[in-house]
């Protein structure tokens, strides 16, 4: 029933609510228990301004933190496009995040070259599905840091 509600038409809403005032997402917990897997990562509230709307944009995310970086995948579960989210990031990478119910101003940045390779590697090794992710698309998975 609580997968129903998740995944309905109004579940995503109701995430993005829980991550700004609990802290947590339902939705990656009830994936998590239902596939028998142990949630590693911790959920985050990413608010953006719209590139071409210029309304606000949020988004439930999970998030990585690896050698003192806060970052996000732009995986789109392995779609050929970057989620909008990214582009809205790179039209204006101020944006406002709520991470264990905190608010914090940041600005996001796309990691390139070594620093990429090196955040990466570490990623893919903790989580395999991100390198599956990478084999079957035609981009490169934008690591988005914020600062």
């Amino acid at each position: 029933m609580l997968n129903r509600i998740l995944l309905g038409p109004n579940g995503w809403k109701l995430d993005r609510i829980a991550v700004r005032w609990l802290g947590y997402s339902p939705m990656s917990r009830a994936y998590a228990k239902q596939h028998g897997l142990e949630d590693k990562s911790r959920t985050l509230l990413l608010v953006t301004k719209g590139r071409k709307s210029g309304r606000k944009r949020s988004v439930a995310l999970s998030y990585f933190e690896i050698d003192g970086h806060l970052l996000v995948v732009g995986s789109k579960g392995g779609a050929p496009t970057d989620p909008a989210w990214v582009t809205n990031l790179r039209a204006d990478p101020g944006a406002v995040l709520y991470v264990d119910r905190r608010r914090r101003r940041v600005t996001a940045r796309i990691a390139e070259g070594d620093e990429r390779a090196k955040l990466w590697g570490r990623l893919a090794a903790d989580v395999p599905t991100y390198a599956q992710f990478q084999e079957k698309v035609g981009r490169e998975i934008p690591l988005v840091i914020f600062e």
